[in-house]
């Protein structure tokens, strides 16, 4: 029994997971926009440690096929107060003059300030410069354009440490969960924001009476998640390291309760080693990327066979 989960959940993962040349084509991309802010802000020879890759891709929790890329720059103390001393709204002022910076580097990119972000759509990554400025206690504020503008508070290591910490103590679970729910977010559409998703996941792994099971018990790591996840319509979760608190509304209900009963199908499916028909449900949830079994045609040849002998 259950002969088909570990080489269907490890290939599905492995689909998932960015490629090298797609990992360096990031970073290089970040380190260009990088270089030419820190001509604009700063003096003297570029220090790497002006910006972070943050998001899903600092996290390690990005999907193939790559997308968005979100990247901090620190910027320097000075500018806050130059900041601040600006009339009307201040963080929408900051972030033009910030795109106007990256304009330079980027002349044929269509750059465009979008409420606490600089977005450039570049032809692999849909870059998003946050532009912020260091605390004391090492946290960050960053530039929200909307209500006449304000400075909110960031905490992009706290985010990263409760997907680690999540990771320890059930042995990589959060991350390969994170992961296959942004592959069933996108084939889906479901509407849901993919911090709240990550939340919700690094919650459930670190109580789930079989995290410290292997690759062979994640057909159940994705049924008892879909169920779990029901329990928090109309919910709310809380950002890590921040007092950002997010509702999550019931627009995801729906997707999450069909999601939940293919899961069941297929559950059932995995158990008897009827991998096609798994396969068939989980494709359904996560897509193509969803490898599976496919019957070949010798398979199929045969399968015909039996199903008329027994009419």
């Amino acid at each position: 029994m259950w002969q088909s989960v570990i080489p269907h959940f490890s290939s599905f993962l492995k689909e998932l997971e960015l490629k090298p040349q797609e990992r360096i084509d990031a970073e290089t991309k970040a380190n260009r926009i990088a270089k030419r802010l820190w001509a604009k802000y700063y003096e003297g020879e570029f220090n790497s440690s002006c910006y972070s890759i943050v998001g899903s891709y600092g996290k390690l929790t990005a999907i193939r096929p790559a997308s968005d890329l979100d990247m901090l720059f620190l910027l320097p103390p000075r500018e806050y107060w130059r900041v601040e001393k600006l009339l009307g709204n201040k963080q929408s002022q900051l972030l033009a003059q910030v795109k106007e910076a990256m304009a330079v580097a980027l002349p044929r990119t269509d750059l465009r300030a979008d409420g606490q972000v600089v977005i450039a759509p570049l032809q692999t990554y849909q870059v998003e410069v946050i532009p912020a400025f260091q605390l004391q206690d090492e946290t960050f504020i960053t530039a929200h354009t909307a209500n006449n503008g304000s400075w909110r508070k960031s905490n992009p290591v706290a985010e990263y440490q409760r997907v680690f910490y999540a990771d320890s103590v059930s042995v990589g679970k959060a991350t390969h969960l994170v992961r296959m729910l942004k592959a069933w977010k996108r084939e889906c559409t479901v509407d849901i924001k993919s911090i709240s998703l990550e939340t919700l996941a690094c919650d459930f792994v670190v109580r789930w009476k079989h995290r410290l099971q292997t690759v062979y018990y994640y057909d159940w790591l994705i049924r008892d998640f879909l169920e779990f996840m029901l329990l928090y319509k109309n919910g709310q979760v809380t950002v890590r390291g921040t007092d950002e608190i997010i509702p999550l509304g019931d627009a995801w209900v729906s997707k999450c309760e069909t999601a939940y009963r293919r899961a069941l199908k297929a559950c059932e499916s995995e158990q008897l080693d009827h991998p096609y028909s798994a396969t068939e449900e989980w494709r359904k949830i996560f897509g193509h990327q969803f490898l599976g079994t496919t019957p070949s045609p010798l398979s199929v040849s045969f399968l015909a066979k039996a199903m008329a002998a027994s009419r």
